[in-house]
């Protein structure tokens, strides 16, 4: 159960670090109207709530084995361009995705749901910003 919650909470330790940051840097805390509250708001859950959701999209290409082909490339030049490769012993490319998928983890969401959360935390502040009359 500790194994599950603790990459949760770094992942959110870094964005409320990154939150804050944001909205100190907009002048939150500072500030006296509604509206550049939820301003300064809707930037701070923005910006890692996009960051946090485009990790998410490349892990999940990653542990989907879409870099397989690129990684599969690489060791081919290698093999290609080095004195010390053997291409009669260098295996196809069927071969290799079939064991990258046998050894390949499942993915894993929390980076995806946590930067899908800040960012409706940013549309529903968006929301109030027009509301207010920004």
């Amino acid at each position: 159960m500790k194994n599950r919650v603790i990459p949760w909470l770094i992942e959110l330790g870094v964005s409320a670090a990154v939150f804050l940051a944001v909205a100190v840097s907009r002048g939150v805390f500072t500030a006296a109207e509604p509206a550049e509250i939820y301003s300064g708001l809707c930037d701070a859950f923005f910006v890692p709530g996009v960051f946090l959701f485009c990790f998410g999209l490349l892990s999940f290409c990653a542990y989907g084995g879409v870099f397989d082909i690129f990684a599969y490339g690489f060791k081919s030049l290698k093999v290609l361009f080095t004195p010390f490769g053997k291409p009669d012993k260098h295996q196809h490319y069927y071969e290799y995705k079939l064991a990258k998928e046998a050894r390949r983890q499942r993915p894993k969401p929390r980076t995806l749901i946590l930067g899908t959360a800040l960012m409706l935390c940013a549309g529903l502040c968006l929301i109030l910003f027009n509301s207010a009359g920004g």
